[in-house]
């Protein structure tokens, strides 16, 4: 995947001392990316609109890795169905694939590192996704090939949120 830093290796979590990297998986395949090296590379920087649990609404300016780009870090099969990203306290969720394509794994929000500004390096973001399930720390992300009678929600753990993360 040109401009993307990806680490290949028995060992995905090479990259565990680098704030901004994460893990993706499809099927026996992993990779370990570090999605703030890819600065001014594969980034996009798009505005978002996130209507809190509490109903508070925030717009920012957010830069990161496009969805896109990271299904053809690990070649995402056709048969992909859903999108599941967990947090580093294991906050997961899991949304169809076609939801998730128009949004980023950021770094950044309005111009500052997340990591400076938050207790957190990486959101996830995209549109039609509700604002308390556009996870924060992210930690891992897999690429899911779900049967039509599969129930996603078994692949989601909701009910976690690290307190510290605003």
């Amino acid at each position: 995947m040109d401009g993307v830093v990806v680490f290949d290796g028995d060992d995905p979590n090479e990259l565990a001392d680098a704030p901004t990297s994460f893990v993706i998986g499809s099927g026996g395949e992993r990779r370990a990316v570090d999605a703030a090296a890819c600065a001014d590379r594969s980034t996009v920087t798009r505005e978002y609109t996130i209507r809190c649990a509490t109903g508070e609404r925030t717009t920012a300016s957010w830069t990161g890795v496009p969805v896109t780009d990271l299904l053809d870090i690990v070649d995402a099969p056709a048969e992909t169905t859903h999108f599941r990203v967990e947090s580093e306290d294991g906050y997961a969720i899991c949304v169809p694939v076609a939801d998730a394509l128009d949004g980023v794994v950021a770094f950044e929000r309005d111009g500052e590192q997340l990591r400076e500004t938050r207790p957190y390096a990486l959101r996830f973001l995209a549109g039609d996704i509700d604002g308390e399930r556009l996870v924060k720390g992210i930690h891992r992300i897999d690429l899911l090939s779900l049967p039509a009678d599969a129930d996603p929600d078994r692949y989601e753990t909701v009910t976690l949120d690290n307190p510290e993360y605003e």
